[in-house]
C-alpha cells in the first residue's frame, strides 16, 4: 500500500462560500479514499518546518509573505483565493468578467438603463470586477454610478477570514452616494457583504428597495440573502463545485513531477441569478408594466394566461397589449412565453430535477408539451440541450 498523502486545508469556515468549498474539497478526498485532510494554521503558513510535514494544501492565500513561503517550499500548492493576477501558485478563482455579464445580462432582463457599482477598496476581485461591469455597461450604452472609495475603508484581503456585516466602514460617504444617484437604478456590488451594506443603507436613508434602488450581490449566501430586508438577489457560483475542481487540480500537481510544474489560473464560472425581492422591479416608463412582470414571475407555475394577468391589472386586453408591444417589443402572451423558456433553461442548466418537474415548475401543463414548445422554440430536446450546456 502506497503513501497516505497529508493534505493541508487552510479555508475560512465562518463563511457559507468557504464552508461549501471545504464541502467540495471533502466529497472529493471522501471518493479517493487516500486523501488525509487536515486544518491548517493561518499563522504558521510562513513556517518552514511547518508546511514540510505535508504533501499538498490547498490555501486561501491572503498575503505576499505567505504566497512567498509557499512558493519555497516547492510543495504542490493550490491558491483558491486568487488576490493577484500574476500568481506564482496554481489557483482557482471566480470568473470576475463572467460575474459581471452576468449582472449586466439581469438589469438588462429589467430593462434598466441606469446602473451602478459598488465595491470593496483595496481588493483586487472587487476592483476586477467593477472594471469588467464598467465594460458590459459601456457596450449596453448604459450611464454608469461608481461608489467612490473612501481611503480610510480600504480592506485587506485579511478581511476575509472575519467579516462583518454590522460594521459599515464607508457608512456617511456610502450615504451620500446613494442618495444623490439618479433613480430608478441598479447597483451590482463585489459581493452579498458590501450588498448588503447597500440594503442597510437605504434603509437608513430612506431609499426604496427595490422601487427606487435594485440591489445584486455575489455569492448567494443563503441565510445572509434571506435574512435582509428585503431579501437580497444574489449570483450563485456554486463554491462546492469550485471546491472540487481546486481538489482536482492538486491531485494533478500531486502526480506531476516538480520540474514539470507550471503556475496556471483556472477560471470557475458562476451559476445564475438568484433573483429575490431585492431587484423585483422593472424599469418601464409605464409603471404597472413593472407590477405584470413581476405577476408573471410569481406565477408562472400556476399557468397563467395573458387574460389572467389583464385580469390583476384591471385594465382593458386592447391597452395591455398595445403598451406591451410599444415598450416591451412583444406581445404580453409573449412575454409568457419568453419568460417560461427562460426559467426552463434555467432550470434545466443549473439543476437534475426531470423534465417532468420543470415543466410543472414553469406552468406546463404536461412534460410532453413542454418538450414540443421547447423543440420548436432551440430545435432540440431539453434533455440534448441539458448534455450540451452543462458539459
Amino acid at each position: 500500500m502506497g503513501k497516505t498523502p497529508r493534505i493541508a486545508i487552510q479555508i475560512e469556515k465562518n463563511r457559507a462560500h468557504g464552508r461549501a468549498l471545504l464541502l467540495g474539497i471533502a466529497n472529493y478526498a471522501l471518493e479517493r479514499t487516500d486523501w488525509r485532510l487536515e486544518e491548517a494554521d493561518p499563522a504558521r503558513l510562513t513556517d518552514r518546518d511547518y508546511l514540510a510535514r505535508f504533501d499538498g494544501l490547498i490555501v486561501r492565500v491572503m498575503d505576499n509573505r505567505t504566497a512567498e513561503a509557499l512558493v519555497e517550499s516547492k510543495k504542490p500548492v493550490v491558491d483558491v483565493y486568487g488576490r493577484m493576477d500574476d500568481n506564482p501558485l496554481p489557483s482557482i478563482r471566480l470568473d470576475d468578467c463572467a460575474l459581471a455579464r452576468m449582472a449586466a445580462q439581469c438589469f438588462a432582463d429589467h430593462r434598466f438603463e441606469d446602473v451602478a457599482y459598488c465595491g470593496l477598496g483595496g481588493l483586487r476581485f472587487s476592483a476586477a470586477r467593477g472594471a469588467a461591469f464598467a465594460a458590459s455597461a459601456a457596450e449596453n450604452g448604459w450611464h454608469l454610478d461608481t461608489c467612490p472609495e473612501s481611503p480610510k475603508a480600504r480592506l485587506s484581503d485579511t478581511f476575509f477570514r472575519n467579516e462583518r456585516t454590522d460594521r459599515i466602514p464607508d457608512a456617511p460617504l456610502l450615504k451620500k452616494w446613494l442618495e444623490f444617484m439618479p433613480k430608478p437604478v441598479a447597483i451590482f456590488c463585489c459581493n452579498d457583504l458590501r450588498a448588503i451594506q447597500v440594503l442597510k443603507t437605504c434603509s437608513a436613508a430612506g431609499i426604496a428597495v427595490p422601487r427606487d434602488v435594485a440591489v445584486l450581490g455575489v455569492d448567494n449566501d443563503t441565510v445572509l440573502c434571506t435574512f435582509t430586508s428585503p431579501p437580497l438577489s444574489s449570483i450563485e457560483t456554486d463554491p462546492a463545485a469550485l471546491g472540487r475542481q481546486a481538489a482536482q487540480l492538486l491531485a494533478e500537481l500531486l502526480d506531476t513531477p516538480r520540474r514539470q510544474r507550471a503556475p496556471a489560473t483556472l477560471l470557475h464560472a458562476p451559476r445564475c441569478v438568484i433573483e429575490r425581492t431585492s431587484t423585483a422591479t422593472y424599469s418601464f416608463r409605464t409603471p404597472w408594466l413593472s407590477d405584470a412582470f413581476i405577476f408573471i414571475r410569481q406565477r408562472l407555475g400556476d399557468g397563467i394566461t395573458a387574460a389572467d394577468v389583464v385580469r390583476h391589472l384591471g385594465y382593458s386586453h386592447v391597452y395591455v397589449n398595445r403598451l406591451f408591444k410599444a415598450e416591451v417589443g412583444r406581445s404580453l402572451q409573449q412575454e409568457i412565453i419568453r419568460q417560461r423558456l427562460e426559467r426552463a433553461c434555467r432550470l434545466l442548466r443549473t439543476t437534475t430535477r426531470t423534465a417532468a418537474t420543470i415543466a410543472a415548475e414553469c406552468g406546463y401543463p404536461s412534460a410532453q408539451y413542454f418538450s414540443h414548445i421547447f423543440a420548436a422554440a432551440f430545435r432540440t430536446t431539453p434533455a440534448a440541450w441539458r448534455q450540451l450546456k452543462t458539459k
